[in-house]
């Protein structure tokens, strides 16, 4: 299963060589209450709520790629494969994408490839669960884009094929019990199941930036559990020293210890939460 999952990632990534893309002073995850970027050393995923719409962009300058979808009220979801990446600038700590003003909420440090840790007790689960899914992974599949962007504190998905269109951006906090997830963007149009869904929390700014705080009582093997504000609960089945199994909703998720030669395009540093959290307010402040 392993193999065939690191097969499937060697098809979504194109390119595992970067070239200057130009997007690196930018880095980071920036966020306003109608919008959210992250910005990578390869890639770019921009949300906004625009109007009555729901607008999301997705540039990979290595591949000199761009593309642009737009939710609209009535169900309508239309695609643009644009000809130039929108207009980026920074000034004073606010970063600037089209006109919409965002401040950052979390730093990302690009590293080279290294021995992520082995899950061997109880006790490492939480920082495993962070560590393993940290990373960049993209690539165009019959010219449609595939995306996915995990930092310490956040995860990213900009995801669009025949049967779906996915792109999300969620709050995310680990610790020996599971994962805590909060969707705070949700762009989905499910051929399959009928779901048409366009959606960014009213306080969207605050949700980023400040810590998602755990009540481990919510946590249980047997079902993923929704809280009444969006949070929801995956929660710990079994763990090996590279595999762990944790309820999704629906089916078993399971988060592998990433491999050295593993086909990330990006790796990034783990940064404890008590580390990431002081940098950030240090920004804020």
């Amino acid at each position: 299963m392993r193999n065939t999952l690191f097969s499937v990632i060697c098809l979504l990534i194109s390119l595992t060589c970067l070239a200057d893309s130009g997007l690196s002073r930018y880095k980071g995850v920036w966020a306003s209450d109608k919008a959210e970027a992250v910005i990578t050393d390869s890639v770019c995923i921009f949300y906004a709520h625009v109007d009555s719409t729901m607008h999301a962009f997705l540039e990979i300058p290595a591949l000199k790629y761009l593309h642009s979808t737009t939710f609209a009220k009535d169900g309508k979801v239309t695609f643009d494969q644009l000809d130039s990446a929108p207009a980026i600038s920074l000034t004073d700590n606010i970063l600037d994408i089209n006109g919409i003003k965002l401040r950052k909420v979390e730093d990302i440090e690009t590293v080279e490839p290294y021995a992520m840790s082995l899950c061997n007790d109880r006790s490492e689960i939480g920082k495993c669960l962070q560590e393993w899914r940290l990373g960049t992974k993209y690539g165009i599949i019959n010219g449609m884009p595939y995306c996915e962007v995990n930092t310490n504190r956040n995860m990213f998905v900009y995801m669009v094929n025949p049967s779906m269109v996915y792109i999300r951006a969620a709050a995310t906090r680990n610790n020996d019990n599971g994962t805590l997830f909060f969707q705070n963007i949700r762009m989905m149009k499910n051929n399959n199941t009928g779901e048409y869904t366009m959606h960014i929390e009213p306080k969207n700014f605050n949700i980023v930036n400040d810590d998602l705080e755990i009540d481990d009582a919510k946590f249980n093997p047997e079902m993923c559990v929704f809280t009444p504000d969006g949070g929801i609960y995956w929660s710990l089945i079994s763990f090996t020293p590279e595999q762990i199994q944790i309820n999704g909703c629906g089916e078993v998720y399971y988060v592998y210890r990433m491999p050295i030669e593993a086909p990330l395009t990006e790796w990034f540093k783990y940064e404890p939460y008590s580390v990431a959290i002081k940098k950030m307010r240090s920004f804020s402040d």
